[in-house]
C-alpha cells in the first residue's frame, strides 16, 4: 500500500480466490486492473471483467463487491470523487463526470494497460518521499486516468447494468454476513431475499462457484476465523474456547467443524489461536 496523501494505492496477490465486499463512502472512487493476465474469476458485481480495462471508477457507487482469482495480482488507486470531478472541471470541462456516473468499466489498449502496470510498479517500489512530490505524483496519475477517458479513439466504456440475478448474489452475501450467526435453511433464505431456490441456487453457482448453503458455511466460517485470530474480539464476545466460538456461529459438531476449517484455511483452530496469543 502507498498513501500520496489524496490517493491510495493498493497492490493485492492472491494465493486463493477473494471475494471483497462492503461500503466504500460517498466521496469515493477507485481505478483497478487486473496486472498478470490471470483474471478467470475476476467479477465485478458479479460480472466478468473485461481484458485488459480499468474497473470500479463509476461515481455514485457507494458499495464495493468484487472478486479476486487466485495466483493473481490487481493493483487499486483509490481516490476522491469531489478532488477528482474538480481535476477534470480544471482540464476539461464537467461533460465527461456523467459517463462516470453510468459507467463502471474501460476497455483500453494493452499498450495503455502495460503503461498503467508501470507506472503503479514504479511508484510501489519506489514511493515519492516528500509533500511535493506525492503531490506530483497524484496529479500525474490523475492526468494518466483522464486521458484515457477521453481517448474516444481507442477505448470503449462498459455501462454498469448487473442482470437482477447479479444483484441478488450482491445482496445475499451482505445478508449472509449480517445472519452468519443463526441457522437458515434455503427456503428462509430464499423467502428473506424475496427470490425463488432456484434463481438464488443459480446465480450463487454462476458467480461464486457454489451454492448458497455451502456460501453461508464459507462466511460462518471465514467469521470463526476473524475470531480466532483476534484476541481483542474474543475479548468483546467473553469467549474462552473454540468450541464456544464454533457453537457461536452454528457449528454443533467439533469433528466437522475441525476437518472443514482445515480444509478452508490449512491448519488447525487451534494453531489460529495458538498464534494470535504469541503475537
Amino acid at each position: 500500500m502507498l498513501n500520496l496523501g489524496n490517493m491510495c494505492l493498493l497492490e493485492i496477490r492472491t494465493n486463493q480466490r477473494l471475494l471483497l465486499n462492503g461500503e466504500r463512502g460517498d466521496d469515493c472512487m477507485s481505478f483497478c486492473f487486473e496486472a498478470t493476465g490471470v483474471a478467470d474469476e475476476h467479477r465485478l458485481f458479479n460480472q466478468p471483467i473485461a481484458p485488459y480495462s480499468l474497473n470500479g471508477f463509476r461515481q455514485g457507487q457507494v458499495e464495493s463487491h468484487f472478486q479476486l482469482t487466485a495466483n493473481s495480482t490487481t493493483f487499486l488507486a483509490i481516490l476522491s470523487i469531489r478532488r477528482f470531478n474538480s481535476f477534470i472541471c480544471h482540464y476539461t470541462g464537467e461533460e465527461l463526470i456523467p459517463q462516470l456516473e453510468t459507467n463502471n468499466s474501460l476497455q483500453i489498449t494493452p499498450v495503455m494497460h502495460a503503461q498503467f502496470r508501470k507506472k503503479f510498479k514504479n511508484l510501489l517500489l519506489n514511493p515519492p518521499l516528500t509533500t511535493l512530490h506525492r503531490r506530483e505524483a497524484t496529479n500525474h496519475l490523475y492526468s494518466s486516468f483522464l486521458n484515457a477517458l477521453n481517448d474516444k479513439h481507442n477505448v470503449d466504456y462498459i455501462t454498469f447494468a448487473p442482470s437482477p440475478r447479479q444483484e441478488l448474489v450482491r445482496e445475499f452475501i451482505d445478508w449472509a454476513f449480517k445472519n452468519s450467526r443463526n441457522d437458515f435453511s434455503l427456503d428462509q433464505i430464499s423467502e428473506s431475499l424475496f427470490a425463488s431456490r432456484r434463481t438464488l441456487i443459480q446465480g450463487s453457482k454462476e458467480s461464486l462457484g457454489m451454492g448458497p448453503m455451502e456460501m453461508m458455511k464459507r462466511v460462518r466460517l471465514e467469521q470463526v476465523n476473524w475470531i480466532l485470530r483476534s484476541t481483542e474480539a474474543r475479548a468483546d464476545e467473553n469467549f474462552k474456547t473454540i468450541t464456544q466460538v464454533a457453537q457461536h456461529y452454528g457449528f454443533q459438531s467439533r469433528g466437522h467443524f475441525a476437518k472443514a476449517y482445515q480444509n478452508l484455511f490449512a491448519e488447525a483452530p487451534s494453531d489460529t489461536w495458538l498464534k494470535s496469543t504469541n503475537k
